[in-house]
């Protein structure tokens, strides 16, 4: 005789998971709503409408049944919902099957659900980004291309191989990421320098930027690392810098436009 799901899993009981079409669930926009949030308002990202569309939503939203309305809010989950919606566009234009958000509901008052929206937001904690390389790795490792980690963690083939070339530098480099004295990309630049440069290099990061942040240490740090072309904003900026530069520069940036470089 076939098990049922919490004997099967060993759990210790287990709650219903809705499945919702996205165009019935109410996304606040009000202002005044306890359950607003201006991260309502943010663009579509391609990658999340791309993992949507392969992945579906993996992990179950939050509603709550506004009692005055009668209408199926959100509590958390703002993004996959907006998201679904696109990935369902697309979808439908090529006669694929669309897809449902998952969700559990929760009941209490709006000001206990607004609680709970802004818990669900400022709780997370997010993997390091040494941690996402090693991920990335492990996933390579197991077969997958730099398209399938690009989809899978919804970047782009750029970064994927920037967040790569963290596990190719020292300790002090991985150490200076994760405090955020070194981004992933100037990771990548200390990469090709040996161990000893690396680890000088953070130590002059460390002491240019102490106490600095914002813009003031970014230009530090482009000092130490010495950058002393002119940054370049847009795409149309940097491909206009490619007709005419040449060696490192232009393959550093077809690596920024994402080219590959022979």
């Amino acid at each position: 005789m076939a098990k049922n799901s919490i004997d099967a899993y060993g759990a210790s009981g287990k709650s219903n998971v809705l499945s919702f079409e996205p165009e019935r669930l109410h996304l606040v926009t009000d202002k005044s709503h306890p359950l607003y949030d201006e991260r309502i308002h943010l663009p579509i990202s391609e990658a999340m409408v791309l993992n949507i569309m392969d992945q579906g939503v993996l992990e179950p939203i939050i509603v709550w049944k506004d009692p005055e309305t009668g209408l199926s809010c959100v509590v958390d989950g703002r993004q996959r919902v907006r998201h679904t919606l696109e990935a369902n566009i697309r979808l439908q234009a090529a006669g694929r099957e669309t897809l449902k958000v998952p969700a559990v509901t929760k009941r209490g008052s709006a000001v206990r659900m607004a609680q709970a929206m802004i818990s669900a937001n400022e709780i997370r904690q997010a993997d390091t980004p040494v941690g996402r390389a090693k991920k990335m790795a492990d996933a390579l490792e197991r077969g997958h291309d730099e398209a399938d980690l690009a989809l899978m963690f919804g970047v782009g083939i750029p970064t994927v191989r920037a967040t790569l070339a963290l596990l190719d530098t020292t300790q002090a480099v991985r150490d200076a990421v994760e405090f955020g004295t070194v981004t992933v990309t100037q990771a990548r630049q200390l990469a090709s320098l040996t161990p000893d440069k690396q680890r000088e290099k953070v130590r002059e990061l460390e002491v240019a930027t102490a106490g600095i942040t914002g813009h003031e240490k970014s230009r530090r740090q482009r000092q130490v690392l010495g950058e002393t072309k002119p940054r370049m904003k847009s795409r149309k900026d940097i491909t206009s810098a490619l007709e005419t530069a040449s060696g490192e520069y232009a393959a550093a940036l077809r690596w920024v436009l994402g080219e590959e470089v022979a």
